[in-house]
Parts: C-alpha cells; structure tokens; sequence
C-alpha cells in the first residue's frame, strides 16, 4: 500500500457580517473550495475502475487502484464539505436533541442516498416538499459533496480524529477549566500558578513565559506543551 499526502488547503478569511455582498462571498468561497477539491479528486474519479500502471519499488510495473483511505477535519471542516447543519453528526443520523445521550441505534450516513434526493429533485424540475422534508429531517443542504463521484469509498469511514482541535484544543481545554475551578476551590490556583512559572527548560519543551491564569488564548503548539508537564505541576500544587 502506498500513501500520498495533500497538504490542507488555504481558505478565504472569515466574515464577521452578515450583510448581502458577504453571503455571496460566503457562497463564492463554498464553490472554491467545492471546486478545489474536485479537481484534486478527478484523477482518482477516472482510475478507480479501469486502475492505473503504476512503478513499484521493486522496478515492476503493477496495476494499482489509488482510492482516498483518510482525511483529517474538525467538525466545522466536515459540515463544510458535507453540507450539513452545524449542530449535525457527520457520521450518523442521530438528531442534534439526542447527541451526547447513551443512544446505540443509530444509522450510519448514507451520502450516495442523498446524492439521489438531489437527482430525483433536480428530476422534477423544482425542490419538492417531499425532497426537502427527508433533506431536513437529515439535517442536511441539498447540493453536490466532494466526495460524491470516489468509487469504493464510505465518506463517514473517511474521518481521522483532528488532534490539534479535537484533543490539543478540544479535550485539554475542557479538562483545563475544570482543573482551575477545582484548584479555585480548594485554595491552590496560586500555588499551580507559582509552579507553572517555576518550570525548568527541557528538551522539546518550552518554558512558560506567564503564569497559567495570565494566558488569554492557548494557541495548539502551547496546548500540547501543556500536556507534557500538567501531571507534574497539579501533583506538586496539591500538597
């Protein structure tokens, strides 16, 4: 098996409006990126049946069908490319109401179904109510996805964990702020901060510069130089 990596794309700075012009560019950015990824997709589009040759290490020439294995999104990423509401699952069809609930019956997202909610829609002519009711009760937009025309792929199999917003900035910021007012509680956040400060240089790791209630934003290069020591500096402030 080989792998090739494609690097994450630049996109178009967020806008703070919601004026007219800005939904447009909003909608101009949605289609660029759209586009982006479907010329990055094309050649996959074409080889995924017939194969392609391909030169292996060994000096041979084989028949390979390269298919996309992964990707790495956070969750705003997936409702980009998906099209799907913000407060939705890109994997499963559980309802916004039940997520985080005990639920263990759930469907799995079939986006080659939609994609024939599309065609039966664009079939009649105009969006039909039938159509967007199944659209709705999905939590979904009705539109192309990138991944509509990849043979042999599973687009919610797709989905690698993002450690940077999902572990780095997501899990260590929770469990951060529930630290503080726990320490808040008990009398020892000064004595954690004292500690943060006092930390000694080490290799790949950087000193903090500030005590830890001083930082107003944790960018993930800091969160993850947070994970190396945090065991260390809680233990000592608690006794």
């Amino acid at each position: 098996m080989a792998v090739l990596l494609l690097p994450r794309l630049p996109v178009a700075p967020k806008l703070s409006k919601s004026t007219k012009a800005d939904q447009y560019q909003r909608q101009g950015n949605a289609d660029t990126l759209q586009d982006v990824f479907e010329s990055i997709f094309a050649p996959l589009q074409h080889v995924a049946l017939d194969g392609v040759p391909i030169g292996c290490a060994d000096g041979k020439v084989r028949r390979c069908f390269p298919i996309l294995s992964a990707r790495v999104a956070d969750h705003m990423e997936n409702v980009t490319l998906y099209l799907l509401k913000s407060n939705a699952c890109p994997t499963c069809e559980v309802g916004a109401w039940e997520l985080g609930t005990n639920i263990k019956n759930y469907r799995a997202r079939d986006y080659a179904r939609y994609e024939r909610y599309g065609y039966e829609n664009q079939f009649q002519g105009s969006k039909s109510d039938c159509t967007h009711v199944k659209l709705r009760g999905l939590d979904i937009n009705l539109d192309q996805k990138v991944f509509h025309e990849l043979h042999q792929v599973s687009a919610p199999d797709l989905h690698t964990p993002d450690m940077l917003h999902t572990v780095c900035l997501g899990l260590f910021n929770q469990m951060m702020d529930w630290i503080q007012a726990f320490l808040k509680k008990h009398g020892r956040l000064q004595a954690f901060d004292d500690l943060w400060q006092a930390l000694p240089p080490y290799t790949r790791f950087l000193v903090p510069k500030k005590a830890y209630s001083e930082v107003a934003q944790w960018p993930g290069k800091e969160m993850r130089n947070l994970g190396h020591c945090i065991l260390a500096v809680l233990a000592v402030a608690l006794r």
